[in-house]
């Protein structure tokens, strides 16, 4: 074990003494800096790729079935659509571990249990990708809510003023007796009539 540690500590030392006599060396920052810099836009440019290359769903006998990820994309909207979503969803769809996994970002209509709102479009989603495109490998269905549009309880009553009943005229809201030109300004009301 002493013979291990004794090797591994040699390695580094000799790694961080070539890291050093490189460093001492004109120029060395500049080159270290390109370097990082290229490996960073070589990682940037595969994942770009990546993330347009369309997605091998299976193989058969005549050759390999792929999709493009806006086919995806547009499939799991219309299947939100149709359950209820109120804004386009934001659809991100990844391979893991050979499955077809996928995170669905939507806003709902107030009102609606979460519990039943996400069971449904997932078991919606699993359902169309199974008898739509075949994908019996299916991973995480993901639902993110980001919000709730609409009113969760519907007003009872109309915001009106209360209606007087000693008013005898035929025309409520116009009588001048009437709360909703009790608020308005009388200024103007005097100017309009001198006029």
């Amino acid at each position: 074990m002493d013979a291990f540690f004794q090797s591994a500590a040699s390695w580094i030392k000799s790694v961080s003494d070539f890291l050093e006599t490189s460093w001492n060396q004109p120029h060395a920052p500049e080159f270290l800096g390109l370097a990082a810099l290229s490996l960073a836009l070589f990682v940037a440019v595969r994942k770009i790729r990546a993330h347009f290359r369309p997605i091998k769903l299976f193989d058969n006998r005549v050759g390999v079935v792929e999709v493009s990820r806006k086919a995806l994309d547009e499939l799991v909207q219309s299947v939100c659509y149709s359950m209820g979503a109120l804004n386009r969803p934001d659809v991100k769809i990844f391979m893991r571990r050979g499955r077809l996994c996928m995170c669905v970002s939507l806003k709902l209509e107030s009102g609606q249990k979460l519990t039943d709102a996400s069971a449904e479009i997932q078991t919606a989603l699993t359902s169309a990708f199974r008898e739509h495109l075949g994908v019996e490998k299916l991973g995480r269905i993901d639902v993110r809510v980001l919000g709730f549009k609409g009113l969760i309880y519907k007003p009872t009553t109309k915001f009106l003023p209360p209606v007087r009943e000693n008013d005898d005229d035929a025309d409520i809201i116009l009588s001048e007796k009437s709360p909703v030109f009790d608020s308005v300004d009388d200024s103007k009301k005097e100017d309009f009539e001198k006029k």
